[in-house]
């Protein structure tokens, strides 16, 4: 979330656009613009920035990628976006929020796209609206704010999850345990702070380490999922191919194709 919203000053707007499911690029390099974008009511994403973080984007989510950034979109679930890309002075870091006003959001984003296009003082119109997303913006982050303190709460959970996500006995009670808080504490700072829930988080962990053992050709499907931890590799590939969208037999069958 940005920092200094009031000290954002806004020097130009380079595109307003839809993209539609299926298009765009995958790739990115070296971003030449700030961007904010709102997914749409069925798109699911990851992005993978060359640091090695990844922010995961579900539907109506709202998310901003900094200029200069480079990453990889990955499709958990296809479907179509709302982008604005503007030139500001921030170093904000990537970051990721569910909208609680999304009609509100999609009718101020639609607008933006709509005034792009017809060209008539289109920028300056594009940019009001701009700043208008961002005091929307403030107003969510008013409503569910809480304080860095709040987050070091959690901050033992996050690392358990870190180095034992493949644990098939890692509960949600467990975590909230190590954080002498309630799970329904718990599960509220955590969606706070990373934009998921801690069992989607952890589910998310599994696959893309699955990704990984399956792509070195070393192992089956089943060894596979004993190693992220599941205890039956029917829900294994029911995971795996909500979020990449091919089951793990496809994956491997692709790679020896390849």
């Amino acid at each position: 979330m940005f920092k200094n919203i009031n000290d954002i000053v806004i020097t130009k707007i380079s595109l307003a656009i839809y993209v539609e499911s299926g298009s765009g690029q995958s790739v990115h390099s070296n971003r030449p613009y700030h961007g904010l974008v709102l997914n749409d009511d069925t798109s699911v994403k990851d992005y993978c920035f060359s640091d090695g973080t990844v922010m995961h984007t579900s539907e109506n989510s709202l998310f901003y990628l900094p200029k200069g950034s480079s990453y990889v979109v990955k499709d958990i679930r296809k479907g179509g976006c709302y982008a604005i890309n503007f030139e500001a002075e921030t170093d904000e870091k990537p970051f990721c929020i569910k909208t609680r006003n999304k009609d509100g959001f999609l009718k101020l984003f639609r607008d933006a796209e709509k005034r792009w296009k017809r060209h008539d003082r289109g920028n300056i119109y594009v940019m009001r609206t701009l700043y208008d997303i961002l005091i929307e913006m403030q107003n969510e982050h008013q409503k569910d704010y809480m304080p860095d303190s709040h987050f070091d709460l959690i901050a033992p959970a996050v690392k358990k999850i870190s180095s034992d996500f493949t644990d098939n006995n890692l509960s949600i009670s467990q975590l909230a345990n190590m954080c002498n808080i309630s799970e329904a504490y718990f599960r509220r700072i955590f969606i706070n702070k990373f934009g998921v829930s801690p069992k989607e988080y952890i589910v998310s962990m599994r696959v893309n380490y699955a990704e990984r053992l399956l792509s070195s050709g070393q192992f089956s499907v089943s060894e596979v999922a004993s190693l992220c931890g599941y205890f039956e590799a029917c829900y294994f590939s029911r995971d795996f191919k909500r979020r990449v969208g091919i089951s793990p037999s496809e994956l491997k069958k692709s790679l020896k194709e390849s």
